[in-house]
């Protein structure tokens, strides 16, 4: 039974460089990629890899942020204007308490919040990576790691649709 757990490290909270500046593409990019993405088979430990779990992208909105607390992996979940395999985060909410409902989105905003990789979006070319980890709420992943991870999902069978039980918790 595959089981993911997101440490997020404390410090993922101070993303600006100057916490009193307004957000800057060259100010949001402190205390990047800290949190650890683990995925277990039951008691073992088939991936560890770092990730970005705070809403850090300017302009974005901070409180877009997963809280910690359980929630689903909806997998393999349609691209859109990502160039890679893109998993959907659901049944759990935002750091304002707003419900992320089975469809990765909430009632008062249509964005998805998504598992995926630092390729920029379309229209860009692919494998043109981001400077830093840019999330809006999403969790994002190197794009190697994302590749990893796909890769075991497709080993064990997983299928668009399938779910994967998924925690995040605050690390001291």
């Amino acid at each position: 039974m595959l089981f993911i757990r997101i440490e997020r490290n404390k410090k993922s909270y101070q993303y600006k460089r100057n916490p009193k500046a307004k957000d800057d593409w060259n100010n949001n990019d402190n205390n990047n990629g800290l949190d650890d993405f683990e995925l277990f088979d039951y008691e073992s430990r088939l991936l560890s890899v770092k990730c970005q779990t705070v809403s850090n992208i300017p302009n974005g909105n901070y409180l877009d942020t997963i809280a910690p607390g359980p929630f689903l992996l909806k997998c393999f979940v349609e691209p859109r204007n990502f160039h890679c395999r893109i998993h959907g985060i659901s049944e759990t909410s935002d750091l304002q308490f707003e419900w992320i409902n089975d469809e990765s989105i909430q009632d008062s905003n249509n964005l998805r919040w998504l598992l995926h990789d630092d390729q920029k979006q379309k229209p860009n070319p692919p494998n043109q990576l981001t400077r830093v980890l840019w999330s809006a709420g999403c969790i994002i992943l190197h794009k190697n790691d994302l590749e990893s991870f796909n890769t075991i999902l497709d080993a064990y069978g997983m299928k668009t649709g399938d779910t994967i039980d998924a925690e995040l918790v605050d690390k001291e």
